[in-house]
């Protein structure tokens, strides 16, 4: 058997790809074989499928969108995931301690330890880490719509600022597991994972393997008010907070007063604006390669 590379050939500005090359060299020095594959605009039925169907593990190269992307073949194949970080924010490799190190995930491979966590899907597009519906779905929407390459940081400064100038909150219901609540203007994170860009983790209780979503509702009448939550949500006293509204369940749905965005993980959701999103766990757990300790 062999390990799968998937590489974003640019993401980092070019980074994923060397990447992606060095750990080939370094794996396949050490006895192990490697197919590397770029990802590509086709669907990816057509060619991520064929490059799983006899690895022993997927390693991502590239960042968490990548991630996403290779997330739920890896998961209906049983193939374990390791992510190589190369994007922005790296919430996946954070949150499992991974790197783009070859004696590092030779040492994971030859150890076999692996984590099932969930997966999960708003609407048709599936997610690992979190969703967003508010202000953070129309920056990263905005960034989208004007992307031409990699992407940094600062890449984020102009369209917070044209969203801070238009964004309006919608009104927000919520209804989870069967209980419906009207719950104002603001914004909803979905969570998976604990971990959220800029390290501001409104979700921050969320436990990936624990067959739950964690949603956390963020009360705000305008982009303003919103940005008071932010020096909150980075000391992590936002939780304390008596306007926020914290839920954990499996099936969520989220009822919108006027048409608005969605992301996943950090991607533009590939449907148009909505005013209503299921979200909800997916079948098959996602097998995730753990880094050795020591």
């Amino acid at each position: 058997m062999s390990v799968a590379v998937v590489y974003n050939p640019v993401s980092g500005a070019g980074r994923a790809a060397a990447t992606a090359r060095e750990l080939e060299r370094g794996l396949r020095a050490r006895g192990r074989a490697v197919v590397l594959t770029a990802t590509r605009r086709e669907p990816a039925e057509s060619w991520l499928g064929p490059a799983l169907a006899d690895a022993e593990c997927v390693v991502v190269a590239g960042g968490d969108g990548a991630v996403r992307l290779v997330a739920p073949f890896a998961s209906e194949l049983g193939v374990p995931l390791w992510h190589a970080p190369c994007g922005t924010e790296n919430l996946f490799a954070r949150a499992f301690g991974m790197r783009a190190d070859a004696d590092r995930l030779h040492a994971a491979l030859s150890a076999r330890r692996t984590r099932s966590i969930d997966l999960a899907n708003a609407g048709s597009e599936p997610f690992a880490i979190m969703a967003g519906i508010g202000f953070d779905a129309d920056v990263v929407h905005a960034l989208a719509a004007r992307r031409t390459g990699g992407i940094s940081h600062v890449s984020y400064a102009a369209p917070i600022a044209a969203c801070l100038a238009r964004w309006r909150p919608p009104g927000v219901a919520w209804t989870i597991d069967g209980e419906r609540e009207e719950l104002g203007r603001g914004m909803v994170v979905v969570g998976n994972l604990p971990d959220y860009g800029g390290k501001l983790n409104p979700a921050a209780a969320a436990v990936p393997d624990d067959g739950l979503l964690d949603a956390v509702f963020l009360p705000a009448d305008s982009a303003w008010s919103l940005s008071a939550w932010v020096p909150l949500l980075w000391t992590g006293l936002h939780r304390s907070h008596p306007s926020l509204r914290e839920r954990r369940g499996r099936e969520i749905s989220i009822e919108l007063s006027e048409p608005a965005l969605v992301q996943v993980d950090g991607d533009p959701a590939g449907f148009p604006a909505t005013r209503e999103i299921a979200i909800g766990l997916r079948g098959r757990p996602l097998h995730v390669l753990q880094p050795v300790v020591g």
